[in-house]
């Protein structure tokens, strides 16, 4: 407590020996300092400016002041070094840097022409669209052909083998028949 009683008496003996005026009572001193800042800044135009612009920073040079207008009054430089407090600060700048190499990738002179081509390359995604339905129907129609077409020759394949045993049939017949009757002998050899 000594050094601060030692502090204050001097910051009393400075303000007050400037003009001598000397009271007991603190906030009578308070008050005439206050009439005394007045009067400077009256007679100091700069000076007030400078007070003035003190009590609209004095949260943010605090500490104590709203945090999105502090993002807002900061520099560059203020705003650079925070970022670069961060922990992920090098990642941060790991992708700035792949961003800045794959620059080059992104300027291409052919995507500048994109924002032309686009009304061409969205008639061409309609044809393509048509074009698909227009393969999806001939597929389907060419599919129905195939199964018509296995159906037909499996239907002939049973009708050719139900021939084959009526013809082998009627051939076993005919030679039992020519076999058991006297008028074709020359069949037997």
């Amino acid at each position: 407590m000594d050094v601060l009683d030692a502090r204050l008496e001097t910051l009393e003996r400075g303000v007050l020996s400037a003009d001598g005026h000397v009271t007991e009572n603190v906030s009578e001193q308070i008050a005439y300092i206050e009439r005394r800042l007045g009067q400077v800044l009256a007679d100091h135009v700069p000076l007030a400016q400078g007070l003035e612009k003190y009590t609209k920073l004095k949260g943010i040079i605090d500490g104590d002041g709203d945090l999105d207008l502090s993002r807002q009054l900061l520099g560059i430089g203020a705003k650079v070094e925070l970022v670069l407090l961060n922990d992920s600060a090098l990642h941060t700048l790991a992708d700035l840097r792949t961003i800045r190499d794959l620059q080059s990738n992104i300027s291409q002179p052919e995507y500048a022409a994109a924002a032309e081509l686009l009304p061409k390359a969205r008639q061409l995604d309609q044809v393509h669209s048509e074009q698909a339905g227009e393969l999806r129907r001939a597929v389907a129609d060419i599919s129905s052909v195939i199964d018509r077409y296995h159906a037909e020759t499996e239907a002939l394949s049973e009708l050719f083998v139900r021939w084959d045993q009526i013809l082998t049939g009627i051939e076993r017949e005919v030679s039992e028949l020519e076999a058991a009757s006297p008028v074709f002998p020359s069949s037997r050899r």
